[in-house]
């Protein structure tokens, strides 16, 4: 698929309006970087309308001041039209700026795994929880192999330290 082609395609899935082949060929790794390259281009192209159409109000006010009640006219008739079109452009903008952080991310952490890598993340770290609430719970002395899982929610790796013999000595603590 050619540059503008794919670009289109960008601007199409923004809007919600591509199809499911056209999001999963979006979501090909392969297109990852291609597809942010896309969007950045496209909050690019957004802002530089923006730029203009201010450049544009500047002239049309400088051109029309001083032609009194007719030139006030014209200057309210066409600010009503730049407001309108800076208004289409910045909400299509906020969306393809969300779509661009969200590609971001995506290719930072992996791609459409990362929710479910979350969610395991999540599971572990509320298993650890449970597995530290029923030592307490159940009054037994913990082991420092537990006390190096307590440490890992707290991004510690403790386990490195762990010996066979420390293991032992930490169970004849009873």
């Amino acid at each position: 698929m050619n540059d503008d082609a794919f670009a289109r395609l960008v601007a199409e899935d923004v809007k919600n309006l591509s199809t499911k082949m056209q999001k999963e060929y979006l979501m090909l790794p392969e297109n990852w970087t291609r597809w942010q390259r896309a969007l950045k281009a496209l909050v690019d192209n957004l802002r530089r309308q923006l730029d203009n159409i201010s450049q544009q109000e500047n002239e049309a006010l400088e051109k029309y001041q001083d032609l009194g009640e007719e030139g006030t006219r014209i200057i309210t008739e066409m600010n009503m039209g730049f407001q309108e079109r800076r208004k289409k452009i910045e909400r299509f903008s906020y969306y393809v700026e969300q779509k661009y952080d969200e590609v971001t991310r995506m290719i930072l952490l992996g791609g459409d795994q990362v929710d479910e890598r979350v969610g395991l993340i999540e599971f572990y770290r509320k298993a650890i929880m449970k597995h530290r609430e029923l030592i307490d719970e159940y009054e037994l002395n913990p082991t420092n192999i537990d006390e190096a899982l307590w440490a890992a929610l707290d991004g510690k790796w403790q386990f490195d330290d762990i010996t066979e013999e420390s293991a032992l000595a930490s169970l004849g603590d009873d």
